[in-house]
C-alpha cells in the first residue's frame, strides 16, 4: 500500500498542480501550520528550509509531508522548531520592489514550485499518493 503524502503551501503556483493544504499567509504561518501538522503526528519529508534562498529572501513555501496518526515524531518536530528559529534570525526587509514586485513574486513562486516538484517527483509515486487531508 502506498503511502499518503500531502503538501503545505503558500504559493498559488503549487495549489494549482497539487492538492494542498493552502495557507493564506507568509513563511512564518506556513512554518506554523506545518508544526500544528506534526503536533497531530504528520511527518515531514522535504526539508523546510530546502533551496538556497534564505527565510528572509523570500515569503513562499512548500514542504511535502506524510499523513500520519498518533504520536509526535520527535525527528519532524525538531526540523519544524529549528526552521522557524531560523527564520526568526533574519530581519525581513520591506519588500517594495515597485513595478518589479509581480515579476520577482512569479520568480520566487516558480523556485518555490521547481523545489516542491523535485521534491515529489523523488518520492516516486510506486510508494506515495497525493492525498488532501
Amino acid at each position: 500500500m502506498r503511502k499518503e503524502i500531502f503538501v503545505v503551501s503558500n504559493n498559488r503556483m503549487v495549489a494549482e498542480k497539487y492538492q494542498v493544504v493552502f495557507v493564506d499567509g507568509n513563511l512564518d504561518s506556513v512554518f506554523e501550520k506545518i508544526r500544528d501538522l506534526v503536533h497531530q503526528g504528520n511527518i515531514i519529508l522535504t526539508h523546510p528550509l530546502a533551496g538556497s534562498i534564505k527565510p528572509h529572501e523570500t515569503e513562499y513555501k512548500s514542504v511535502v509531508m506524510e499523513k500520519k496518526e498518533g504520536s509526535v515524531d520527535v525527528d519532524s518536530l525538531r526540523l519544524i522548531e529549528n526552521a522557524i528559529e531560523t527564520s526568526k534570525k533574519f530581519v525581513k526587509p520591506v519588500r517594495n520592489w515597485g513595478k518589479e514586485q509581480e515579476r520577482i513574486d512569479n520568480d520566487l513562486m516558480f523556485i518555490d514550485f521547481s523545489l516542491v516538484q523535485t521534491g515529489v517527483e523523488g518520492l516516486g509515486t510506486t510508494l506515495y499518493k497525493i492525498v488532501s487531508i
